[in-house]
């Protein structure tokens, strides 16, 4: 059993976040290397912004990402997949 630390999640909302840009929906796999572990997350999301105003200007951040449906694979450097911790919802205490 893999288990996906507190860095693979900051690392996999940065990645995510990145892909989503200005759109309100993804649907997408997003795939990286982390720690010699092929990682691959296929996300379908509806994305939740909300706006913050403050003297300087109005800020429109990402509030929260409500998956649709996800899987998250972890695979060896040979192909095999292993399986992991990983959470969605302990992904999202990461937005």
């Amino acid at each position: 059993m893999y288990d996906i630390s507190d860095e693979l999640y900051r690392i996999t909302i940065c990645l995510v976040i990145d892909r989503i840009g200005d759109q309100g929906y993804i649907s997408d796999v997003i795939e990286f290397e982390h720690d010699e572990m092929l990682c691959r997350l296929h996300l379908s999301a509806v994305i939740y912004r909300q706006t913050s105003v403050y003297p300087e200007g109005k800020i429109t951040a990402i509030s929260d990402i409500i998956p649709v449906w996800w899987e998250f694979h972890t695979y060896t450097s040979e192909g095999e997949e292993v399986l992991n911790t990983f959470s969605f919802n302990e992904l999202r205490q990461y937005i």
